[in-house]
C-alpha cells in the first residue's frame, strides 16, 4: 500500500523531478510506478548501482534496467528515450562545466541534451556532496539551469591554500546554508520525520582500541594510509566483545574486510558485501535472514538493503565520504520497524579520529588538511 507522499508524487506524475526523499521513505517504489505510467510509456530506462539491478528487475517494471556502468558504455547508442529513472542520482552529480566532469555525468547530460523531451525522475537522499556543484548538476538534468559562473561566484571563493601550488576556487564556509533555498525551491523533499509519529534515536558509542605507538618505517616511502591501516589492528576482538546476535560491521579497506572475515568467522557466520561480491542480492538476503551473523559491508556500499533486523552498526573504519556515512546509518531505519540502536565507532588512532571528526561535521574527509 502506498503512503501518502508516494501516492502524491505518482498522482502528480511530474515530467521532470528531483526527489530528495530521505532513506527508507520508499523512493524506489515511486520510481517503479512512475516509469510504468502510460505518460512515460515507450523506450524507458532505470539506471542504478549494479548491486541494485536485480532488486529493480524484481519489481516487474517494463523499463530496461541498467547498472550505471552499463549505462556509461551504452548511453551513446540509446535513441529516443521517453523516460529515465536514476536511482542514487548523486553518483551522476560531478561538475558539468569545470574540470572534474565524470564519464557518468557526461553520458547522462549529453543524452538528455540530445532528447530534451525525455521525462526524468532523479532519486537521491543526498543531493549535496562535498560542494555546491552536485546540486547544480542534478538541476541541469531536470531542465533547471543556473549560469555556472554566477553559481560559482555565489558558492565558491578564489583562495590560496598552503597545500595547493596555485589559487583555486574553494567552497565558501556558509555554502550549505546559502544553498538550502535552492533545494527547497527545486526539489521534492520528504524526511522520515514527515511520515512517522516518532523517530527513535541512533546513539553513538565510542570505543578506543589500544595499540603500541605507530613507528614510521625508515627504509620505505609511506603515506598517512599506512598509519591508518595500522590503526585497524585488533578491531575484530572488540567487535566480538559487543555480544550482539547480529551486527553490521563497516570497513573501508579491502584488506581489513578480509582480516575481519577471517577472525569473526571463528565466532559465527560472516557475510561480506563489497566491490568483489558477485551476487549482492543473494548475500544481502542471506545476511538479513540469518539467525545470527556478522554482516561486513564495505563503507561505500551502504545502500539497497534493510538493516533494522540487526542489533547494532559498527564502524570498524569509515568511508571518507559524508554521503556514504549517511547512507550506511540509514540502513537501520525502516518505517514499519522503528527502534533505537547503538552505533559503535572503533577508534584506533589519530586518523580514525580525524575521519570521524570530519564526518560528524557533515564534511568529506580530506587528508591534505593535516600534516602527517
Amino acid at each position: 500500500m502506498l503512503r501518502p507522499h508516494q501516492a502524491r508524487i505518482i498522482a502528480e506524475n511530474p515530467k521532470k523531478a528531483l526527489l530528495v526523499h530521505e532513506m527508507r521513505t520508499g523512493k524506489s517504489l515511486i520510481g517503479a510506478h512512475w516509469i510504468d505510467n502510460p505518460s512515460q510509456a515507450g523506450n524507458t530506462y532505470i539506471i542504478c548501482p549494479k548491486q541494485l539491478k536485480k532488486d529493480w528487475q524484481a519489481m516487474g517494471t517494463k523499463a530496461t534496467v541498467l547498472s550505471k556502468e552499463e549505462f556509461k558504455k551504452q548511453a551513446a547508442s540509446i535513441e529516443n528515450p521517453t523516460a529515465i529513472v536514476v536511482e542514487e542520482a548523486h553518483y551522476f552529480a560531478a561538475p558539468l562545466f569545470i574540470k572534474g566532469r565524470s564519464q557518468l555525468a557526461a553520458a547522462l547530460y549529453n543524452l538528455l541534451r540530445e532528447y530534451p523531451e525525455c521525462h526524468v525522475l532523479l532519486l537521491t537522499a543526498t543531493p549535496l556532496r562535498q560542494n555546491a556543484w552536485s546540486l547544480h548538476t542534478l538541476l541541469c538534468y531536470i531542465g533547471v539551469y543556473h549560469d555556472w559562473k554566477a553559481w560559482r561566484k555565489e558558492f565558491f571563493e578564489y583562495v590560496k591554500l598552503p597545500f595547493l601550488p596555485y589559487p583555486a576556487w574553494m567552497p565558501r564556509s556558509d555554502w550549505r546554508a546559502k544553498i538550502r533555498p535552492y533545494v527547497e525551491r527545486h526539489c521534492d523533499i520528504v524526511s522520515l520525520r514527515d511520515i512517522v509519529d516518532e523517530l527513535p534515536p541512533l546513539s553513538p558509542v565510542y570505543i578506543d582500541v589500544k595499540h603500541k605507538p605507530y613507528k614510521k618505517p625508515d627504509d620505505e616511502i609511506v603515506t598517512w594510509t599506512h598509519e591508518h591501516q595500522y590503526e585497524q589492528e585488533g578491531k575484530a576482538a572488540e567487535i566480538a566483545k559487543l555480544g550482539y546476535r547480529k551486527v553490521i560491521v563497516v570497513a573501508h579497506y579491502t584488506a581489513q574486510i578480509d582480516a575481519l572475515e577471517k577472525e569473526l568467522s571463528k565466532e559465527k557466520p560472516v557475510y561480506v558485501l563489497d566491490g568483489r561480491t558477485k551476487d549482492a542480492s543473494a548475500v544481502k538476503q542471506a545476511a538479513q535472514e540469518a539467525d545470527d551473523c556478522y554482516f561486513i559491508v564495505q563503507a561505500s556500499m551502504g545502500f539497497g538493503f534493510d538493516g533494522w533486523m540487526f542489533g547494532a552498526l559498527v564502524f570498524a573504519s569509515m568511508s571518507h565520504s559524508f554521503v556514504n556515512y549517511t547512507q550506511m546509518t540509514g540502513r537501520l531505519r525502516h518505517t514499519d520497524h522503528l527502534a533505537s540502536y547503538n552505533i559503535y565507532y572503533l577508534l584506533g588512532g589519530r586518523w580514525d579520529r580525524r575521519i570521524l571528526s570530519s564526518i560528524e561535521k557533515g564534511e568529506d574527509f580530506n587528508p591534505l588538511h593535516y600534516d602527517a
